[in-house]
């Protein structure tokens, strides 16, 4: 018989995810469009769809681990929060979250809730071994992977600065340094100290 531990997690959730879009049961809630999931995220997340597949992923969370509580479900949606130039230190995930998920997955009867904490019920376990052989049989299509845009070339300068800096240069390589100047050549008799000398002779 298959089972969720049979089956790829992410698989599985994208496919739980999908079914959890027809039951009038699991809706997000109106704040869910610009809410982060936790005090370490900085951002909302990017999936429009992202409540039912974590409604998918806590159903398989209390299906595995099993009986738990909400603030133990924190710690497993929680990460590392960026604090500046101090270290990263590990945050819990939101409460509220997950603590709605499991109150409509509760009105689903997926998941039953007692003195022990939150528990898989007899019709969420038969639902989710269903949705692993299905998943098993027709797995899900692939995610797109997001296309990186393409750096932008730098921009060239223009002309007429390239031809100021090129003249300053050209400029400065021809003052020679004094150091480096060649040394004048003695002077050669011009040609009326020649005569002079030819007639004393």
């Amino acid at each position: 018989m298959t089972t969720v531990y049979d089956v790829p997690a992410d698989l599985l959730i994208r496919k739980v995810a999908e079914v959890l879009k027809s039951r009038q049961e699991i809706k997000p809630p109106a704040w869910a469009a610009f809410a982060k999931t936790g005090v370490h995220k900085e951002m909302p997340p990017e999936d429009p769809d992202w409540w039912y597949v974590r409604s998918a992923a806590v159903l398989r969370r209390v299906y595995v681990d099993g009986p738990l509580g909400v603030q133990r479900m924190r710690s497993f949606y929680g990460g590392k929060k960026d604090r500046g130039s101090k270290p990263n230190a590990f945050r819990k995930g939101s409460g509220s979250i997950l603590r709605k998920a499991l109150q409509q997955l509760e009105a689903c009867k997926f998941i039953v809730h007692d003195k022990t904490g939150r528990r898989i019920a007899p019709e969420g376990q038969s639902f989710m071994d269903s949705m692993a052989k299905d998943t098993l049989v027709n797995p899900p299509a692939p995610i797109p992977k997001k296309v990186q845009p393409t750096k932008a070339e730098p921009k060239k300068p223009e002309t007429g600065k390239a031809e100021k800096k090129t003249s300053a240069k050209k400029g400065e390589a021809k003052k020679p340094e004094k150091s480096d100047a060649p040394k004048a050549d003695h002077k050669k008799p011009e040609a009326k100290d020649v005569k002079k000398s030819e007639k004393k002779e």
